[in-house]
């Protein structure tokens, strides 16, 4: 929706929708992951056209090999025939977009006519305020698709809190909370209470919020947790979670690795954590220095501000109008 937001707003006409009419097909039809069976016999009916329309195909993650804890998504890509959709409708697209160079050398052998187009945000949020209360908190935000980026930091966080002044909190975002204990009754738990055992009178929950505008503008961290394990999938992921920290100023611990550590500039932007022990020392340093926070998220944003869809609009542009 960025994009396309953006190229309107450029004299483009541009739109979206989950469904497609197939007898009256735009110039150019861009599918975001397209690989279920209805959605790809479309797609394959559309590429069949004698005029047919420029063809682009979207992907953001390696969805050859997601890792087995992230249950749904794993059960779903290694259902029969959607991989082999997948690849069928790469081969057949004008063009790929892809947000890395990682997941482009993944994707080229399919179809060498790959662009690279990092997730790009809005200029607003350079300058959107995050709302602070009275306590230092420590921020992350997702669903439990995650379970493997947790377990790097799941065991030192809960070290950290244990031990942490009163004044300090786990704000989670999107990650279900969990159901109220009762007595004689298994209830599933999240990994953060459960997996872990975070104290959870030091955790405050917040559910999925309606836009991802909404979710932006209720993040209120001070320090952004970016754990991410080293695995195929996360090789070729985008640097999304700190790019969105650095565009609201807020300085990131990040594990060293991958997309993370080729965006955060270690003691400028933020912190990476090379082994366990870093998550806790980090953690220490920007909890107990206002400064610090204060001078790395100014950094941070500095940095961002090269990334706002407004200067790079132009990466898109080239892509479905060529």
């Amino acid at each position: 929706m960025l994009p396309l937001t953006q190229l309107r707003q450029h004299g483009l006409t541009a739109g979206w929708s989950e469904r497609v009419d197939s007898d009256n097909l735009p110039r150019t039809l861009i599918g975001q992951r397209v690989c279920t069976h209805n959605a790809s016999e479309g797609w394959q009916r559309a590429a069949a056209k004698p005029n047919r329309p420029r063809l682009v195909y979207e992907i953001d993650d390696n969805l050859w090999d997601i890792d087995y804890r992230s249950a749904k998504a794993h059960e779903f890509f290694n259902e029969r025939g959607i991989t082999d959709n997948l690849n069928a409708n790469i081969k057949l697209a004008d063009a790929i977009t892809v947000t890395t160079e990682p997941l482009a050398d993944l994707v080229r052998p399919l179809n060498p006519n790959v662009h690279i187009i990092p997730n790009y945000l809005p200029q607003w949020l350079l300058t959107h305020e995050p709302p602070r209360n009275d306590k230092v908190t420590i921020g992350w935000g997702g669903s439990n698709t995650h379970a493997m980026d947790l377990a790097e930091v799941g065991p030192q966080l809960r070290r950290y809190l244990e031990r942490a002044p009163r004044n300090v909190e786990l704000h989670v975002m999107g990650e279900p909370k969990p159901p109220p204990r009762r007595r004689g009754v298994n209830l599933p738990r999240t990994p953060w209470t459960h997996e872990y055992r975070l104290p959870e009178d030091r955790i405050r929950w917040t559910p999925w919020n309606e836009t991802v505008a909404d979710y932006w503008r209720a993040i209120d961290y001070d320090i952004v947790l970016a754990p991410l394990r080293p695995h195929n999938f996360n090789a070729r992921k985008s640097p999304l979670r700190v790019v969105e920290a650095a565009f609201l100023g807020i300085a990131a611990i990040a594990t060293d690795y991958g997309p993370y550590a080729d965006f955060v500039d270690h003691g400028v932007t933020g912190l990476l954590a090379r082994t366990d022990h870093d998550w806790g020392r980090h953690l220490r340093a920007l909890v107990e220095d206002e400064a610090m926070r204060t001078e790395m998220g100014a950094n941070a944003r500095a940095k961002a501000a090269g990334w706002t869809i407004e200067k790079n609009y132009g990466a898109w542009e080239k892509v479905v109008t060529a």
